[in-house]
């Protein structure tokens, strides 16, 4: 009943602009909505930020926070149509992508090399955009790669209201646990500091939560996330919870052409310093990642 009161408070919210078709699956606290544009014929996506997180500072947060995505125009980001907020409900409205997410590409295994290539480049293309602008994406992962016409699409910026509970609820280990796998954190794993992320793709740094994790901790989740294109496996997917955020920090990753010969062994040694566990021995930005990457293969 909860979930309908604020499903039709949202439908009053929109008005006659969106008709709110039905609810998309959404990993994460946020809930996604298919919608009918009615002033364009087009299909848009509502995500609904979760109304716990909507306390007296929210509104000030999400204006901020908007003031910086709508800035984020590029060819490879899904861009923000629009937004909204009433009392304790507060959206972002953007183009549906009709097309397969990587998350789903990924279930058939690695991408042909080219595809990989060219997906690798379109996505470190948009980040270097947000960096170039001081923004950090902190949440790459396979389901925040979407595929349009051929070319990768980054989406899902707006994750600065995720807190710790997160990770805790998606790895299902406690706090205790988490502090004992990772001894170098056990005095200082915050909720304050703590950058939320996705736990298979998440750089070392992240889980320690001294300072906010910076452009490096992307090229870490990019270098991840593209291992995983080009070999069809995450470098830490045998790893479940605690084992799982140890391995970021004293697990090697081999080589990418060692998994897959046909990888150019140039690119395997942009993707074993992208993952390099010091932010110090990594590319500063995705600006420099793809560039070592080259654009011709």
């Amino acid at each position: 009943a909860h979930m309908t009161q604020i499903l039709s408070r949202l439908q009053q919210a929109l008005g006659a602009s969106f008709e709110i078709k039905r609810e998309l699956p959404a990993g994460g606290q946020s809930r996604l909505f298919l919608a009918a544009d009615r002033r364009l014929p087009r299909e848009v996506v509502i995500k609904l930020l979760p109304p716990e997180l909507a306390g007296p500072t929210a509104a000030e947060r999400f204006r901020r926070e908007i003031a910086v995505l709508v800035q984020l125009q590029h060819p490879h980001i899904v861009p923000l149509l629009a937004v909204g907020h009433v009392d304790d409900l507060f959206w972002y409205v953007m183009p549906y992508i009709s097309g397969a997410s990587l998350a789903a590409r990924l279930t058939h295994g690695a991408l042909p090399l080219r595809d990989a290539l060219q997906a690798i480049h379109d996505v470190a293309d948009a980040l270097a955009h947000a960096h170039s602008m001081q923004v950090v994406h902190r949440d790459l992962k396979p389901a925040n790669v979407l595929f349009q016409a051929g070319r990768a699409l980054l989406t899902d910026f707006g994750v600065a209201h995720a807190r710790i509970e997160n990770v805790r609820s998606s790895t299902g280990i406690s706090m205790g646990e988490l502090r004992r796998s990772v001894a170098k954190s056990a005095s200082r794993l915050t909720e304050q500091g703590f950058a939320v992320g996705t736990p298979e793709y998440m750089a070392p740094e992240q889980f320690l939560g001294d300072e906010p994790a910076d452009a490096r901790a992307d090229v870490y989740s990019l270098a991840m996330l593209s291992y995983e294109m080009l070999t069809g496996r995450a470098p830490f997917a045998d790893f479940k919870g605690a084992r799982l955020m140890a391995a970021h920090f004293t697990e090697l990753v081999p080589l990418a052409d060692l998994v897959r010969p046909e990888i150019p062994s140039n690119i395997a040694e942009v993707l074993a310093t992208g993952m390099a566990k010091e932010p110090v021995d990594r590319f500063p930005d995705a600006a420099a990642f793809r560039d070592a990457l080259g654009s011709r293969w």
